[in-house]
């Protein structure tokens, strides 16, 4: 059994700002405060005991920097794992939550309930992403059984784990197994 450690990025967006969705087109970079949660993130594993053998990251900028901040307080570079680069929300990219609703309420209920893939609305194919997935995680259980693996993504892929949004700077906690995987802890504050 591999453990795996999922933590969501931390905040792109300064307090006060208005939010929108952003996915693999937009790259934007951490701000003071989600660095803080990266540092939250590589207190909490120290502070517990957990040593990682190995960090990975999705290819996008506030993915990558949150590695690196937990990455440099644990002694260990961390690797590149397309897998984990977030998905692309197509025509929703760019938009305000309060925008998407009013326009595709369907859509965005059914996202955000259910994790419905919208297909007319996403780019790239749910299965695509959903293989790509697999594949990285059938490689950590073949290079790295029976130890405990961080990886650094975004909400839209967490949820292919399951079907219950991650906040910014939060983690979650899997047991991979051969023919499954189990989920141990879901959106967890790693703040101490």
């Amino acid at each position: 059994m591999t453990r795996l450690i999922l933590v969501r990025h931390g905040n792109t967006f300064e307090e006060g700002q208005v939010a929108v969705q952003i996915g693999a087109r937009t790259d934007l970079p951490l701000t003071a405060a989600g660095l803080v949660q990266a540092e939250n993130m590589g207190r909490y594993l120290l502070a517990k005991g957990i040593a990682p053998q190995a960090i990975f990251a999705g290819g996008l900028r506030r993915q990558t920097e949150s590695a690196s901040v937990i990455g440099a307080m644990l002694g260990l570079p961390w690797q590149s794992a397309p897998a984990l680069t977030e998905i692309d929300y197509g025509l929703w990219e760019g938009l305000p939550a309060e925008e998407i609703e009013r326009k595709w309420p369907q859509e965005y209920a059914e996202w955000t309930r259910e994790a419905k893939w919208q297909s007319h609305i996403f780019q790239g194919a749910h299965e695509n992403h959903r293989k790509s997935l697999q594949r990285w995680v059938d490689e950590l259980q073949t290079r790295y059984p029976r130890t405990t693996i961080l990886g650094v993504t975004s909400n839209g892929l967490l949820r292919f784990f399951r079907n219950e949004k991650v906040k910014t700077g939060h983690f979650c906690e899997l047991e991979l197994h051969s023919n499954r995987v189990n989920v141990l802890l879901w959106n967890q504050n790693p703040s101490i």
